[in-house]
């Protein structure tokens, strides 16, 4: 049953891209192992049925979710090459992604660091070996995803110093940004 306080989503399109936006939220929290349809429903304001009429199944859900998410990093990625670290308060992506846990032998992080190991080759016409290459995925990527799924507790940790959230997020973007253009 959706959540009475929460006005109801209507229409196929909003149902399935309310259950989509949930299933990400959710996901920067906590597996999708330890989250209910129902939870899930009621997070996107809808009736819970409307899960399997739409999705299947609530791993349906999860699996579009991350199929989003990976398209939109991977578009940034490919937009704007090596990324600096993502500072913005629409991390869930990389939150998603770092708490993800997936069982699967091609898991979404695998796709996601083929498509941007492919997209570099494109840009810089380096070889998809080049060791140098690898390591600045590799590097960009923990930056990303290390950020993302730890900056609020980095912050809080940092805040006993006298950190500004906003000072300190403008700093790591600029590091990140010497760190990209250092090649």
């Amino acid at each position: 049953m959706a959540d009475p306080d929460v006005a109801p989503v209507r229409g196929p399109d909003a149902v399935r891209q309310s259950l989509i936006q949930s299933a990400t939220q959710l996901m920067a929290m906590r597996s999708p192992r330890h989250i209910s349809g129902r939870e899930l429903a009621k997070h996107a304001g809808v009736n819970y049925g409307l899960i399997h009429h739409y999705f299947g199944t609530k791993d349906a859900v999860f699996a579009a979710a991350v199929t989003e998410s990976t398209d939109e990093m991977a578009k940034r990625w490919d937009e704007d090459g090596i990324l600096p670290v993502n500072t913005s308060d629409a991390a869930t992506s990389y939150r998603t992604f770092a708490k993800l846990e997936v069982d699967e032998a091609l898991s979404p992080m695998t796709a996601l660091m083929r498509r941007i190991v492919n997209g570099q080759v494109e840009v810089t016409g380096r070889a998809a070996n080049d060791r140098e290459l690898l390591a600045e995925v590799a590097l960009c990527a923990a930056l990303q995803f290390g950020w993302g799924a730890f900056e609020q507790e980095i912050i809080a940790g940092l805040a006993q110093f006298g950190a500004d959230q906003d000072d300190i997020r403008e700093r790591v973007a600029e590091l990140s940004m010497r760190l990209q253009d250092d090649d």
